[in-house]
């Protein structure tokens, strides 16, 4: 917390009659907030917090409205977020139909030729129950090439796409990827999966045509969907897997101060590209972590690095994690991995050295035993406590990485808003077992792992609230249940995604919590997540957001 009296003081903002919780140690319940410029100065009862008043200190009835510590999305890919909010955004959209109407939206405004991009989509959203395809674009979209990214791992596109691509029926299968084809024609659907995603998003130049109308797109595109992320009380986010140009368009935000979120960016690392590529280079990896000079968390309390961000395998609705028994319809991965181990664990031991932290993308339990026992080695041979090394997503943990990760003070990042949007799926892949330990956020916190909580954007949908009813419920959007074995508490739920995400970025001691001293970083809500019935969680709105002290969102008269 940062050291300041707060003696004598009178707040310039006063919240009162509201149930403000605080997510402190104790989980205390208050009724009213005083902020102090940009901290926190007062936190007690209605009537203290009246006696601190001065004359320019503006008053704010809550009438009973419930206040949390702004929430902290400590793995949001902000900009790629900020393309999609530009193009088709496909969550929520209930049938194919809708997606064509979207689509012919976009295209009445798009210049013909140009590229429409989006994304968000599932096949188990759609009441058609079918995967969409080319044919179900070229209906409202002859002319202009769209791609649209599923929420993992695949792209559908449209006739034009696919013919500026050169895809046809005779187009040979990609290492890393597939094209899907009819089985009777041989024509491509539209469905490009992985490595051949790249055949199509290779062609897409409008971001590049120089580096500065890049730049200039870059900082668009943040604030498009910064701006969205404080209508739902998102304070600060955690961007996984930034690019060094976009962290220029990042820099250049925060020197003109137009930063709308605090930020911390992970950058790019080994086994990102290759998921949608031919190779991804250890060495440039290297090379960044040796030439930068300098280790994570590097900043302030708006700007700054964080972890590396690392990648191993796939997912789950793709069949492309890395598991140690096969799919439930016999099959297994079909794609190779995102890298190779024994260079994995060589950068493990050259970041370890350096001090920087690392949160990896593991999502199947062979992967994750694979990874963790890396950082074991690593650990015991360069042991220090200033690095805060996590793994991300963590579907299925062994006893032996549970074991790991409690002894090594290994975290988790998990996104339990998965379970909410593409949950219908899991039954396609996955045994009962599998479906109720799924992504096991008790187990976890029953073997004393510190767990964050966070979106995944544009994995997963950026409303908080999906991934906090589902960590209670666990419960799919069309109402599958995965088990009650992993629920956790509403108090729980809180902690995830607010003081336990800060913790990710180094910075549980000035954010995350409802305290005197700490950033005055707010949300006020139209639910009581601790008392409203589960399926009210998602119906929760923010009325009020306040970041660094300031009302920055507001519907509250």
């Amino acid at each position: 917390m940062h050291n300041h009296d707060f003696t004598g003081t009178s707040p310039h903002l006063i919240l009162i009659n509201g149930k403000i919780a605080t997510v402190d140690s104790n989980n205390s319940i208050a009724e009213a907030i005083g902020i102090f410029g940009n901290l926190i100065s007062h936190v007690g009862t209605t009537q203290e917090l009246l006696k601190t008043t001065g004359p320019n200190t503006k008053v704010i009835d809550l009438q009973g409205k419930t206040v949390i510590p702004g929430i902290v999305d400590s793995h949001n890919h902000v900009y790629q977020a900020g393309i999609l909010m530009e193009g088709v955004m496909a969550f929520g959209l209930e049938s194919i139909k809708e997606l064509q109407e979207a689509v012919k939206a976009k295209v009445s405004e798009t210049p013909k030729g140009k590229w429409i991009r989006g994304g968000g989509w599932i096949e188990s959203q759609f009441a058609e129950n079918r995967m969409p395809n080319r044919w179900d674009l070229d209906e409202v979209a002859p002319d202009h090439p769209v791609v649209l990214s599923r929420l993992f791992a695949m792209d559908l596109c449209n006739s034009k796409a696919l013919e500026l691509a050169g895809i046809n029926k005779n187009t040979p299968q990609p290492q890393r990827g597939t094209i899907d084809k009819d089985p009777k024609t041989g024509e491509p659907t539209g469905i490009l999966r992985n490595g051949a995603q790249a055949l199509v998003s290779r062609l897409i130049k409008d971001d590049y045509n120089s580096n500065y109308n890049f730049q200039e797109l870059v900082e668009r595109r943040v604030k498009t969907a910064m701006n969205e992320y404080l209508q739902y009380g998102i304070t600060t986010v955690l961007d996984p897997g930034v690019s060094v140009p976009v962290m220029r368009g990042y820099q250049n935000l925060y020197k003109k101060g137009e930063l709308p979120i605090r930020l911390q960016m992970m950058p790019e690392a080994y086994g990102l590209a290759a998921i949608s590529s031919n190779k991804s280079d250890p060495n440039e990896t290297e090379k960044f972590m040796d030439y930068l000079g300098i280790n994570d968390p590097f900043g302030n309390e708006w700007f700054s690095i964080g972890p590396l961000k690392f990648a191993v395998d796939g997912g789950v609705g793709s069949k492309t994690a890395l598991m140690y028994e096969p799919w439930i319809d016999g099959t297994k991965s079909n794609i190779p991995l995102r890298l190779d181990f024994e260079e994995m664990e060589k950068l493990f031991h050259k970041a370890q050295e350096l001090g920087w932290s690392i949160g990896i993308h593991t999502c199947g339990d062979k992967a994750q035993d694979i990874v963790l026992e890396a950082f074991k080695k690593v650990i015991d041979r360069y042991p220090r406590n200033d690095v805060r090394h996590n793994i991300i997503h963590g579907y299925f943990p062994t006893d032996r990485a549970l074991e790991i990760m409690k002894e090594y003070n290994i975290a988790g990042s998990l996104q339990p808003g998965f379970m909410y949007v593409e949950g219908d799926l899991y039954w396609d892949v996955l045994n009962q077992e599998q479906i109720e330990y799924f992504t096991p956020i008790k187990t976890y916190l029953n073997n004393k792992i510190t767990v964050a909580c966070n979106s995944d954007m544009i994995s997963a949908h950026y409303n908080p609230f999906y991934g906090m009813y589902s960590a209670v419920a666990r419960k799919t959007s069309q109402g599958k249940s995965l088990g009650a074995r992993e629920k956790i508490s509403r108090e729980e739920m809180l902690r995830l995604f607010t003081i336990n995400s800060a913790y990710l970025t180094f910075e549980e001691n000035t954010k995350g919590s409802i305290e005197a001293g700490k950033l005055a970083d707010i949300a006020v809500l139209s639910h009581d997540l601790l008392t409203c019935p589960e399926s009210d969680i998602l119906k929760t709105d923010v009325n009020m957001t306040i970041i660094d002290g300031k009302i920055v969102h507001s519907n509250i008269n």
